[in-house]
């Protein structure tokens, strides 16, 4: 770092390639901050517990934070409830802190219009103002709701399960598209307050979408047949094309030897029949927020790169390291574009128990964020009904402010502190944070040591101290 700031200080470093190379090093050193938790729980005086706390004691299912300023983190749990959190409320974030719900809306009664009644899919903040969200629930809902007031605006019905939904980042128009049980895409306008029209497509169920970041009326779908179909909702047929992962070449190659073979190119279709984005069901899907690429993942265990204006595979390899087991929608993303030094985005990945950081191009892996917590799948549950399974359901970025692109990822204020934050299967909200160079900073982790490394310390103590006294408690008698 010294280096660096030499070299800068002599101009043979510009001020953005010293910010790429720094903010590099941030991206690669992201490590659990234990320091901070989140505490959605009382006991029966509704006093908060200190010890074994929760976010929610069902399990945290999605994450939404607010791109604005970053400082408002949404949760949703596996029993339907939606809890509000100001993440602003931490002074300082290398000290301990226990983040509390500023609102909680439980789970919905039956004769109650609040609330879900089952399990939350899929939460977001719309994207033009923090006072609004979105949620989705198992409970075939998709609901509009005020954040300063935790109240429904809409309510609409789709009478199939909603496994995520998106709002587009361009402010052309208010439609919600959602991943639907049905194998049709549905899109709600927020607008009319009306489901006004059904993508339709013959792949099975619809497990994840996502809206380009450049053209506001492209969508991307993916399905349980394996493909990834992109649309423009304003044309009568829909589909633009089916990426195909046997394609490297993309659409001006064959656009080129149309031409060359004297074919109308208007007359036939622009991609095979057969053409499938992934050997298996597409449950995840994310754009770079410049909008020039698009990352799908299956449950092939493979993630592929498709470059967005031609829908070529990129060829990305990322190996054998990939776990995608669950047939709920994958919670991945892309880093800001430009952050990093030589353009190398990096993707973010939640790989069962441990979170994997990815060159996006190259495949190569960079960085595991293990989880803390039991590494075994437990077959049944813990005590008090808990599953103690901690496999990372959503998340989510929080940038540290700074000059950073209009739509996309979150970039934050420039107050905030950058984490990512993950919501886990068995009630918890983790924060990861970059760790800072130099040898005076203070290690969180030894400021806030880990609970679940305390409780193995506390067992060994226990153990040598019962060895050690059994020992002195006999009488030893030298012949």
């Amino acid at each position: 770092m010294q280096d660096r700031l030499y070299a800068r200080s002599t101009g043979d470093l510009t001020p953005q390639a010293l910010a790429r190379s720094t903010t590099t090093e941030l991206l690669r050193s992201f490590t659990h901050a234990p320091q901070h938790r989140f505490d959605g729980e009382t006991d029966e005086q509704g006093i908060s517990r200190t010890a074994s706390i929760w976010a929610h004691r069902a399990g945290v299912n999605a994450l939404a934070l607010d791109k604005f300023d970053g400082r408002h983190l949404l949760s949703g749990g596996a029993d339907g409830a939606l809890r509000l959190w100001d993440l602003d409320h931490c002074g300082n974030p290398h000290e301990r802190h226990t983040f509390r719900p500023i609102a909680d809306v439980p789970r919905s009664a039956r004769d109650s219009t609040d609330g879900h009644k089952h399990g939350i899919t899929h939460l977001g903040f719309y994207p033009f103002d923090s006072d609004a969200f979105v949620s989705s629930s198992f409970d075939r809902t998709l609901k509009l709701w005020s954040t300063k007031q935790m109240r429904t605006s809409a309510s609409f019905d789709l009478e199939t399960v909603i496994h995520s939904h998106a709002t587009s980042p361009l402010p052309g128009h208010l439609l919600v598209a959602c991943a639907t049980q049905h194998s049709a895409v549905r899109l709600v306008d927020l607008k009319s307050g009306s489901a006004v029209q059904s993508l339709a497509a013959q792949g099975g169920a619809v497990l994840s979408v996502a809206w380009s970041p450049r053209h506001e009326h492209v969508l991307a779908s993916g399905h349980a047949d394996g493909g990834v179909r992109v649309w423009d909702v304003r044309r009568a047929s829909g589909v633009i094309g089916m990426l195909d992962h046997e394609d490297s070449l993309g659409i001006v190659h064959r656009f080129d030897h149309a031409m060359a073979s004297g074919m109308s190119w208007d007359d036939g279709p622009h991609s095979r029949a057969a053409a499938r984005a992934h050997d298996d069901s597409v449950n995840g899907l994310c754009w770079t927020d410049d909008g020039k690429y698009l990352v799908s993942a299956g449950l092939d265990r493979r993630i592929r790169v498709w470059d967005a204006a031609t829908g070529a595979n990129t060829l990305a390899s990322f190996g054998s390291i990939v776990q995608n087991s669950s047939a709920g929608t994958a919670s991945l993303f892309a880093s800001p574009s430009g952050l990093t030094a030589g353009h190398r985005d990096l993707l973010f990945w939640p790989n069962e128990q441990e979170i994997l950081v990815l060159d996006l191009h190259e495949g190569t892996l960079l960085t595991r964020l293990r989880v803390p917590g039991p590494p075994n799948v437990a077959s049944g549950q813990a005590a008090g009904g808990l599953n103690i399974k901690n496999r990372t359901m959503s998340m989510v970025w929080r940038g540290a402010g700074g000059q950073g692109l209009q739509n996309g990822t979150i970039m934050g204020s420039g107050s905030s502190f950058g984490a990512i934050l993950t919501a886990h299967l068995d009630g918890q909200i983790r924060v990861w944070m970059p760790q800072l160079p130099g040898p005076e900073d203070d290690d969180p982790q030894e400021a806030a040591p880990d609970d679940d490394d305390e409780d193995a310390k506390q067992r060994k103590r226990k153990a040598v101290d019962d060895a050690f006294k059994s020992l002195m408690g006999r009488q030893v008698t030298f012949t």
